[in-house]
């Protein structure tokens, strides 16, 4: 399988591929959510795991740019955070950010 890390922690960014590469999987990281958009644009990726706080975008946009994009096939996504409130948690499952006024 395919898989793509979005993450800007360089430490958790190569433990997640190595494991990864380990098991298997072939994988492509990157540090941030915009480089991973630019990646999924150019290749098909079965799965992407990706940070949610990260600069240039984060990982609740990429997922938004993931489930609006008209691409065949379906690409699981897991969000990874520390964030442990209940709107937080909503938020990251249904691909949408808390809003701020």
């Amino acid at each position: 399988m395919k898989v793509l890390i979005a993450d800007d922690e360089p430490i958790a960014r190569r433990r997640l591929e190595s494991f990864l590469i380990k098991w298997g999987e072939q994988v492509v990281a990157v540090g941030d959510g915009a480089a991973a958009w630019q990646r999924l644009q150019q290749e098909e990726f079965h799965l992407v795991i990706t940070d949610w706080m990260m600069p240039e975008m984060d990982g609740v946009e990429l997922i938004r740019r993931i489930r609006a994009d008209s691409r065949p096939g379906y690409v699981y996504v897991i969000l990874l955070t520390a964030r442990s409130e209940k709107e937080d948690l909503v938020a990251g499952m249904v691909g949408l950010g808390p809003t701020t006024s």
